[in-house]
Order: C-alpha cells, then structure tokens, then sequence
C-alpha cells in the first residue's frame, strides 16, 4: 500500500518523501520502531525545500495467532509499529505543521481497528488503539489547522498476509480482496478533498470481499417465509 501511495501521490503532482525500513528506490530508510530513526526521518523531511503538508502513516504489520498462542515479541512488534510510531510522527507534524499554516494526518488504520476477528486478537488490539488516537487527534487537529484522516481499508492483496500468518488469508484474495492501487485511489482521494472537510472514518472493502451465497439464501429465506401485511 505504502509504494502505491507514493506512485499515486507523485502522478497526482504532490513531492513525496518516502520512509521505509529497507533500502531502495529514493527513500528514507528508517525504522519507525527506534525513535531516534523515526526523529531523523521527521528531519529529513523538514529540511528538504517546500512545506510539510501531508502526513500518510501506513507502516503497519500484523502476527495473527489465537489468543492463548501469542508471542510477546510478537504484540511488542505490532504496538511499535502500528500504534507508538504512528503517534509519534504525528507528534511531530503536530509540532511543524502549525507553522505553516496547517496541513492534513491521514491514518491508514483497518477494518481490524472497528471489529474484532478470532485469530488477529492482537493485531485488531493495535488498530483499536489507532482509531482511537486518529479521532482524538482530528478533534485537536480542528484547533490548529490541521485535518486528520482515518482510511479503514479491509482485505487488501498484499505481502501482509504471508508475514502475519505464514501461510496466506485462506482466501481467493484476487477475487475477494483489493488491490494496493485501490486503497492508494482512495487516500489521494481523501487528501484531495475540499479543505473545510474532514473524513475521520472512511472504510473500504471489496463489493466481492462478503458471503454473498450467505447473503443471497437469507434473503430468500425472508421472501419466501409467510408475511403478514400490516393493516
């Protein structure tokens, strides 16, 4: 998702700088889980020519594992990345964008973060926490200028799923699941949007990512059951 914001974002005219834990391409390189890292990377930004106006944190890993086969390097990865990396970069925008004027956070948190799944106990644990801090900080951003999205995206076809689980999804996901360029679609969307607006929950799901077998034979459960007519 992170390398097709950026292509989206620099198709749509923006300067963008990237920040990734592995070398390659024109990136930062940087490990948001070590703070000095993540405050070098927040440097790197500011001292390049122009303003910081857009914010995108979507660093993010999952380990799915039932609740009582958690691993605690497991949890102590997901809360560095998912949850403190992405309060303190917007820390430090928080901090810098004021300055000139305002500008805009977005959050790509997860449809984890607003429903509980068996398996991603942990991980639906972190995105939880996410939301809460991306609405807390919309309401604070409202006094500084500065816009705070939250993009819920839920099944992607990513990398993701082969290091949460080590064995895939479990389903067709080029079926059922988006794609990276669908989710980018939607932040540059988002960003794009008039700057009155502020979107704190937008969720993105597949029209195919649904039982719709299950779907389809309720309804027909409800057509063919007697009905009384109200009077």
């Amino acid at each position: 998702i992170g390398r097709a914001t950026v292509q989206a974002l620099r198709q749509a005219g923006a300067v963008v700088v990237a920040v990734d834990v592995a070398q390659g391409g024109d990136v930062v390189v940087a490990d948001l889980r070590a703070e000095d890292q993540l405050l070098a990377a927040v440097d790197a930004v500011v001292e390049r020519p122009g303003r910081w106006d857009v914010l995108v944190n979507n660093a993010g890993v999952g380990r799915h594992n039932p609740v009582d086969a958690l691993a605690t390097a497991d949890l102590d990865l997901m809360w560095a990345v998912n949850v403190r990396a992405t309060v303190l970069l917007t820390r430090e925008a928080f901090r810098i964008m004021p300055r000139t004027g305002g500008g805009q956070v977005l959050n790509v948190v997860s449809t984890a973060g607003l429903r509980g799944q068996a398996g991603e106990s942990a991980y639906c644990a972190t995105k939880a926490a996410v939301r809460g801090f991306t609405e807390a900080a919309a309401d604070e951003g409202r006094l500084c200028g500065i816009r705070v999205h939250g993009v819920y995206p839920a099944g992607v076809d990513t990398g993701f799923w082969t290091d949460a689980t080590h064995s895939g999804p479990g389903v067709d996901v080029g079926k059922a699941f988006m794609t990276a360029d669908d989710v980018a679609a939607s932040i540059v969307g988002v960003l794009s949007t008039p700057p009155h607006l502020l979107l704190p929950q937008v969720v993105l799901q597949s029209m195919h990512d649904a039982d719709t077998a299950g779907i389809a034979a309720k309804l027909q459960h409800f057509r063919s059951a007697p009905q009384e007519v109200p009077r």
